[in-house]
């Protein structure tokens, strides 16, 4: 199996540079590392455009002249119609990610809520950057509530993760999976459902008849008297 976690994570890797200074640099010091900073560190270039109600920002985060990343904004009208382009109220609706700089979005995040208080609602990924989204996952209050996997890598979702916001022995506040389900021939009906408490399988279903309903069960981590 193909491990499509590694491009993302070097690419991730790579957007960050950082520079160690030591206390009080002199102005040598300072030029010399300005320089260092320059040269080890692609320069991002921004382009902002405004059309109507709507409103684009292009980001070349690995200093190729190529846009990377791009928002979409709602822009909310400007009562005195003197605000620049890039200090118009504007609330951020969709973010688009091109994580392994080929020109393809590999990740598409969908927002919603007022300006400066946008919230992540769903979040679509191709994982391994064959043009197809293979994870979706869903946000409910910043936490997800499911996500939807196609671990066959042939477009189309086979497995379906449910979490929900519970609280630990000690009072904490954790987001846990309580739920997995699966189509485990490919048929595109869920026959396999797993049950969870406190992060931990105790129970699976199965459907053996073909009605889409579990029918047959088998318990998890239970002693035998």
């Amino acid at each position: 199996m193909r491990n499509v976690f590694s491009p993302l994570c070097t690419v991730t890797a790579g957007l960050f540079v950082l520079v160690a200074v030591g206390c009080g640099p002199s102005a040598e010091q300072t030029k010399a590392t300005e320089k260092a900073k320059a040269a080890a560190t692609p320069q991002q270039q921004v382009q902002f455009e405004v059309d109507g109600n709507t409103a684009i920002e292009r980001i070349d985060i690995n200093g190729d002249k190529r846009p990377d990343v791009y928002k979409f904004f709602r822009v909310v009208a400007d009562p005195t119609g003197k605000a620049k382009p890039e200090d118009l109220k504007k609330v951020l609706i969709r973010k688009e990610m091109d994580v392994n700089f080929d020109q393809k979005i590999d990740i598409v995040q969908y927002y919603a809520g007022e300006s400066g208080k946008e919230v992540l609602v769903r979040e679509e990924m191709d994982l391994d950057f064959d043009g197809r989204v293979d994870t979706t996952r869903h946000y409910k209050g910043g936490n997800i509530s499911l996500v939807e996997l196609d671990l066959g890598f042939d477009g189309r979702t086979d497995t379906w993760r449910y979490y929900q916001l519970t609280k630990t022995e000690g009072g904490k506040s954790v987001n846990r999976l309580v739920e997995k389900r699966r189509d485990t021939n490919g048929d595109g009906s869920v026959d396999v459902w797993e049950y969870y408490t406190q992060g931990k399988i105790t129970k699976i279903g199965h459907d053996t008849t073909g009605d889409g309903a579990p029918d047959r069960f088998t318990r998890v981590g239970t002693k035998k008297k």
